[in-house]
C-alpha cells in the first residue's frame, strides 16, 4: 500500500520533475558526495527533484511550512535527510505509528521515489518539538526523515 500510495502522490503532484528541480540549502557538493555510491546517482537526483516539487506543492497547499532536503557530506551518499517544519498531519501520523497502522504520506512518497530509483535503504522517522524536550509539554511540529544505508537494489 505504501509504495502504491507514494507513487500515486508523485504522479499527481510532480510527474515531470527531475534532477534539475532538486533544491538544497547546502553548498553544491553533490558530485563529490555521490562519487563512491553503488547506485545510479542521477536516479537519486531525479527522485530528489520530484520530492522537491512535491514538497513545494505541499507547502503551497498549507500541509507544511518549510522543507529542507540534504545529502550530508560526511555520509558519502549513504544518507538522505528530509526535514519538514510545521507539518500539519503530524498528530494523525503519530497516532497511525503508535497503533501500528502504517506511516504517513511523506514516508510513502520517499519510499516510492527510492524504489523507483532502484535504491534500497532504511527509513527512520523522527517527530520533533523544537521548543522543548519535556515530555509533559512535548508537541511535535517537525518531521525528520532519514533514509540511510542507501545502496543499489
Amino acid at each position: 500500500f505504501q509504495l502504491a500510495w507514494g507513487k500515486e502522490l508523485i504522479q499527481s503532484y510532480a510527474p515531470n520533475a527531475n534532477r534539475d528541480d532538486f533544491v538544497t540549502p547546502f553548498p553544491e557538493k553533490v558530485e563529490e558526495e555521490l562519487s563512491d555510491v553503488d547506485y545510479d546517482k542521477n536516479s537519486l537526483l531525479d527522485a530528489l527533484g520530484k520530492l522537491t516539487v512535491f514538497l513545494g506543492k505541499m507547502k503551497s497547499g498549507g500541509v507544511i511550512g518549510y522543507s529542507e532536503l540534504s545529502i550530508p557530506y560526511d555520509d558519502y551518499g549513504s544518507v538522505v535527510t528530509v526535514a519538514l517544519d510545521d507539518y500539519s498531519p503530524i498528530g494523525a501520523e503519530i497516532l497511525l505509528s503508535e497503533q501500528g497502522l502504517g506511516e504517513g504520506p511523506m514516508q510513502a512518497v520517499l519510499r516510492a521515489l527510492l524504489a523507483d530509483a532502484g535504491i534500497r535503504g532504511e527509513l527512520s522517522t523522527f517527530y520533533i518539538d523544537p521548543s522543548t524536550t519535556r515530555q509533559e509539554a512535548y508537541r511535535p511540529t517537525q518531521l525528520l526523515l532519514s533514509a540511510n544505508s542507501l545502496s543499489k537494489i
